[in-house]
């Protein structure tokens, strides 16, 4: 009988809420300019080049193992003979090889389920570009991995360097770098009994706390800007939502946001909610249905330490203020950074193990609502849209010599919640990428124009502020 390795809860979640209308993968989009003096077979020869290379690293050999009455829970058994003409594709796009032509392609291959009885992870090489460009997209169970450990599979197999490798290997075969092992702390027998008995204590009193205060939401004493679960208003974006898709991407200038950021006092991450707040402003704001409560951000938050695995999922959760009930963008911003300071304070306060168990308390009836096909609830749903910020490579990378322009992570949604926003930060540019439910959200396109607007809208009013703070200054001088 083949060895198994039974799922985490984490990595289970992905798994039993699964539906035919909600496949839970994450996939990733890498445009690339190829070599130069690149021949035209350049794509087809790297997709034959890689299939010469058996599939031998985790979690590329991992598929579901059978279940069975005495072990019904989920297992990953390792599949040994991985057939890398099913997991591999190559493809083409139609002329003229646009921005439109790819958004749609990336659209429907993103609406295909994995297939459970196989490894579940697919990679296209995409030709046919225009500018002399190709790319490639990857898709992968999430209860394989995670929007960080996925970020850093990339950053591992690109390089700073632009030369040409002739037997450059393929993801599913490098070897992995060596985690450093730590060095167990010292203790004497008798603290280590005694830290036996009050750790898990110490840790209840802690999720218990945060979760209390975290349901009190903005009511509770020191915790201003704290969002309470199922606080969020009925909105278009928490409906029934259908099996396909439909992604749309705007990327920026780093250095935009991290400007606003400075004059404004807060992070580039605040930055980025506040504008996603923005968008959706507009946006709702243009289909007749912006509410008047504002709408509450689920915020995955990484817990996966530095030299952590490329794989299965560490992740807690914050809830956020969007603003989006507020027209000034300063006022706006104010908002999510103090809802945001709040919610990464009180995930400070806890540990690794507390905030999964902090994280799976708040979503419980969620997670019911999904296993059970009630899916997120209209009325009072326990959040209104799903924002990501995952942290890619900050230096320019290249795939064995072909340029990598820019990385895009494609993400998920589930019952209920009908957008997933996530934001993927490569060398200088930020990009927001937009997944949303083709049927159920009309046209989610247009999210790109008001997001570009926000950035504006919020650089506008600080040019204000700046040119009152030195008319100010001109006027005491003068004093």
């Amino acid at each position: 009988m083949a060895k198994t390795q039974p799922l985490g809860p984490g990595d289970s979640f992905f798994l039993v809420t699964e539906s035919d209308n909600t496949p839970n993968q994450v996939g990733v989009l890498v445009r690339l300019k190829l070599p130069k003096g690149a021949p035209k077979s350049y794509v087809a020869d790297m997709v034959q080049h890689f299939k010469q290379f058996p599939v031998r690293q985790s979690p590329f050999n991992k598929k579901l193992a059978p279940n069975s009455i005495g072990d019904p829970l989920p297992s990953w058994e390792v599949e040994e003979d991985v057939d890398l003409d099913y997991h591999l594709r190559h493809s083409a796009l139609p002329y003229p090889g646009g921005e439109r032509e790819l958004a749609q392609l990336i659209s429907r291959l993103h609406s295909i389920p994995l297939d459970h009885a196989r490894p579940m992870w697919e990679i296209h090489a995409i030709e046919g570009l225009e500018d002399g460009c190709f790319a490639i997209y990857s898709k992968m169970h999430h209860a394989l991995v995670d929007g960080v450990a996925g970020a850093k599979m990339v950053a591992r197999w690109t390089s700073v360097s632009s030369e040409v490798e002739e037997n450059f290997v393929p993801l599913w075969s490098q070897p992995k770098e060596q985690r450093k092992k730590r060095a167990p702390r010292a203790a004497t027998q008798t603290s280590s009994l005694m830290e036996q008995v009050t750790d898990p204590l110490k840790s209840i009193a802690g999720v218990a706390s945060a979760t209390w205060d975290t349901l009190l939401g903005g009511r509770g004493k020191g915790t201003p800007g704290l969002v309470a679960p199922y606080s969020a208003p009925e909105t278009i974006l928490n409906v029934p939502v259908g099996p396909a898709r439909r992604v749309s991407i705007v990327e920026f200038k780093t250095e935009r946001l991290k400007a606003v950021a400075k004059e404004l006092g807060g992070t580039l991450n605040d930055v980025v909610m506040a504008m996603c707040g923005g968008a959706l402003r507009g946006y709702l704001e243009e289909q007749n249905a912006l509410p008047k409560k504002r709408l509450v951000g689920q915020v995955p938050v990484s817990i996966r330490p530095k030299d952590g695995p490329e794989e299965g999922n560490a992740i807690g959760m914050l809830l956020a203020n969007l603003g989006t009930d507020i027209a000034d963008p300063v006022e706006r911003f104010k908002a999510v950074n103090q809802s945001m300071t709040a919610g990464k304070t009180m995930l400070r306060s806890m540990n690794k193990e507390q905030i999964t168990a902090y994280a799976a308390l708040l979503t419980l009836p969620f997670t019911i609502g999904q296993i059970t096909g009630i899916g997120n609830r209209r009325r009072k749903p326990m959040s209104n849209v799903v924002v990501s910020n995952v942290p890619g490579p900050q230096e320019k990378r290249y795939l064995n010599g072909a340029e990598v322009l820019n990385i895009s992570p494609i993400s998920f949604i589930m019952q209920g919640q009908a957008l997933n926003i996530t934001q993927f930060s490569y060398d200088d540019r930020i990009s927001f990428v937009y997944i949303a439910c083709r049927k159920s959200l009309p046209s989610v396109q247009k999210l790109v124009p008001h997001t570009e607007q926000a950035l504006k809208d919020l650089e506008d009013a600080v040019k204000k502020m700046k040119k009152r703070k030195t008319t100010t200054k001109r006027t005491a001088s003068k004093k």
